[in-house]
């Protein structure tokens, strides 16, 4: 990944309309963990809030990144960052990956990636590791 580098993001802009954009790749903090999307899954509250129009299930900024159901892998850790390294699977919370626990909605599931703000608050995601490797090429 190089400075000035694009990711591709779906965008929420409302009621039934959602938009691939190129975005800048985000730049990772000291604190921060840079994921990209392994895997990602469509929420009944992901329905609801394209169906329906916002505040109708998680909350989802117009405008802003959509998707919160996701498997991700690490790419890039700031310098501080302890607990996790690059290639490694996690799985990002919804409720902390924005550090912000209203943003379930918005942290950016069907983007390329996503940007951790203090990383610490990100859960590993181990479960059916195993089962992923042994049925699909990661």
């Amino acid at each position: 990944m190089k400075i000035g580098d694009m990711m591709k993001a779906g965008i929420y802009l409302g009621k039934e309309k959602i938009e691939i954009r190129e975005l800048p790749l985000p730049e990772v903090g000291d604190d921060d963990v840079l994921i990209q999307n392994i895997y990602s899954s469509i929420c009944g509250t992901d329905v609801a809030v394209f169906m329906h129009g916002p505040n109708t299930g998680h909350k989802v900024n117009v405008g802003g990144e959509f998707g919160h159901e996701t498997i991700s892998r690490v790419v890039k850790v700031g310098k501080n960052v302890k607990d996790f390294t690059v290639g490694e699977r996690v799985y990002p919370y919804p409720r902390y990956a924005k550090n912000d626990t209203k943003r379930a909605g918005t942290i950016g599931g069907f983007s390329e990636y996503i940007l951790v703000l203090n990383a610490m608050k990100i859960v590993r995601y181990m479960l059916l590791m195993s089962i992923f490797r042994t049925n699909l090429q990661v």
